[in-house]
């Protein structure tokens, strides 16, 4: 019988945390909506649900948040205002993008920019409404993006710019937060 020993070095254990903690990220968010405290913003959730059913396997440190979309959909905010239908035809539009280009570093400031598009809803909400927010779920993917960074093997522009895009959007979200819910009980 023959012994494998796999030789883990700090990259893969980074890869490995990474993985634990962008799992979490939907846990805290799926229990945060049944508790009430979490009210996320139905296009955001609609959009990355719809770019994840796309474009699964794109990156394989994007994490899968579908099950916050089909909550969001009886107890979530927003969806279907002028705001939300500009930013779901900005979002299709840089998805037609993405995916007719042969350039693949272009497919990838496309999906950045896809992502932040569907985002937006979320950000003009959690400025308005910081209190229908969770920030826990939004520092699992902070974590999680620290530990795919840490993990890359080969820095390039292709391998950081989501991981850093992540890592940038989810800390503006846990600030944004946590800052204006100070900011609105200090009034």
């Amino acid at each position: 019988m023959d012994v494998i020993i796999y030789d883990m070095n700090l990259k893969d254990v980074f890869l490995i945390i990474s993985t634990i903690a962008a799992l979490t990220s939907p846990v805290i968010g799926i229990y945060s909506i049944v508790r009430g405290d979490f009210r996320p913003q139905r296009m955001t959730r609609f959009l990355i649900f719809l770019i994840s059913l796309l474009f699964v396997g794109t990156l394989l440190a994007q994490n899968d948040k579908n099950g916050i979309f089909l909550l969001s959909i009886k107890k979530g905010i927003g969806g279907t205002g002028k705001m939300d239908i500009v930013v779901f035809i900005m979002a299709i539009l840089s998805l037609i993008i993405w995916q007719t280009t042969k350039n693949p570093v272009l497919g990838l400031i496309m999906s950045v920019v896809t992502d932040l598009i569907a985002f937006s809803p979320t950000l003009i909400k959690t400025w308005k409404l910081p209190h229908t927010e969770e920030w826990k779920f939004y520092m699992s993917d902070v974590v999680a993006s620290v530990f795919s960074i840490l993990s890359i093997k080969s820095f390039s522009f292709g391998n950081l710019i989501f991981p850093i895009y992540i890592l940038l959007i989810n800390t503006t979200s846990v600030l944004m937060i946590n800052l204006r819910k100070k900011a609105l009980a200090g009034k």
